[in-house]
């Protein structure tokens, strides 16, 4: 037996239920997740941070006009999405004019981006070393993100809908019809008008199915870890460190924790993450070279696939080359923060319409997220 769909969406992470939720109530929708649970790679294994100016200008734009999805009152949830969290990026002796320069042009978007330097990074996190962190840029407005609270606010919304929701359903093949696609999966056939493709570190994979030239998606892995600390680390900002001699950041967590990570960039083939011991061994190391903390163990420890188009923005669009066949891929680490504004371009893509009118004065235009850029 065949199920008919107007559009297959395959990949169950934030991008997935992202599209999901913004088709559904105008198409049938599938969605396909391999995996027997939802945003079982990349999207739960996230540092959880809303901040804007991060990720190039492109996605500087997306992060931005997200915001207000944000600061909403959802009244599926029981709490807000964000709580407010600054975050502090520093740099080491050297590096004054570069951060300074950035966070001049950063703050053209985001006016609450500033520079700091000298006693004003210590005054915001006693723990820095002075001798080795002498400047910085406060985005004071950023925060932390209920990113499984957002996950589960697009599933539900796309379930309510009228979405189908299919776990453990890898997709195995894609071929097209003379009306669209047909795709045979764990849980059976399915033939649809369009796919999406929100595959994530698979996307390139999935892409090669379907008979699409892939675009050069690299995963990329970085480690994460927990350790707790002898003082109450909640006062502080989010920590990270801009020095590529010292690159590493630290988040403040509730029972003297830190969640910290070398901020590391390993290309990776599309698989289940794991964490190496020498990229949680050189993070201790450089956390404790910019800090006072001393860090000695851990408690815990995962590692997650940022995935990466060629340009580093992101793949939002339909391919040039293959009717039917969309990309809502590359997001690298900022695809739960850029989310709402992904799902609102899909949407319209899917109607027929160019970029929503406030991403569109914001001066992106559909080339920046091209497939065939």
């Amino acid at each position: 037996m065949t199920d008919t769909f107007d559009i297959a969406v395959i990949g169950g992470g934030i991008g997935g239920a992202t599209a999901a939720c913004h088709l559904a109530p105008d198409h049938s929708v599938v969605l396909l997740e391999q995996e027997a649970e939802l945003a079982f790679h990349t999207t739960s294994r996230s540092a959880a941070i809303y901040l804007e100016g991060d990720g190039g200008g492109v996605m500087h734009r997306l992060n931005r006009s997200s915001r207000s999805f944000f600061d909403e009152a959802h009244p599926e949830l029981d709490a807000p999405l964000l709580d407010p969290l600054p975050v502090l990026t520093v740099g080491t002796e050297g590096m004054e004019q570069q951060l300074r320069d950035q966070a001049e042009r950063d703050s053209v978007l985001t006016p609450s981006i500033g520079y700091l330097e000298g006693s004003a990074l210590h005054d915001l996190c006693p723990i820095l070393q002075p001798k080795v962190v002498t400047c910085g840029i406060l985005e004071s407005t950023a925060a932390s993100l209920d990113v499984m609270a957002l996950h589960q606010l697009y599933v539900r919304r796309a379930r309510d809908a009228g979405a189908n929701i299919r776990r453990t359903s890898k997709v195995t093949g894609i071929e097209r019809t003379a009306h669209g696609w047909r795709l045979t999966t764990a849980s059976g056939a399915i033939e649809c008008g369009a796919v999406v493709n929100a595959a994530g570190a698979w996307g390139d994979v999935v892409a090669e199915l379907a008979g699409v030239q892939p675009l050069g998606l690299t995963p990329m892995r970085r480690t994460a870890f927990t350790a707790r600390v002898d003082v109450d680390p909640t006062p502080w900002p989010f920590i990270y460190s801009h020095s590529s001699e010292y690159p590493c950041y630290f988040k403040p967590e509730a029972g003297q924790q830190l969640l910290c990570s070398l901020s590391d960039e390993t290309p990776s083939e599309p698989v289940d993450a794991r964490p190496l011991e020498i990229d949680v061994a050189m993070a201790i190391d450089h956390i404790n070279t910019i800090s006072t903390l001393n860090l000695r163990s851990v408690t815990a420890t995962w590692a997650g696939l940022r995935t990466f188009a060629p340009d580093r923005d992101p793949v939002y669009g339909w391919d040039t080359d293959v009717e039917g066949f969309f990309w809502l891929c590359g997001q690298g680490g900022w695809g739960i923060v850029s989310s709402p504004a992904a799902g609102r371009i899909t949407a319209a893509a899917f109607a027929g319409d160019g970029l929503p009118v406030d991403l569109a004065d914001a001066g992106l235009i559909p080339a920046d997220l091209a497939p065939r850029r």
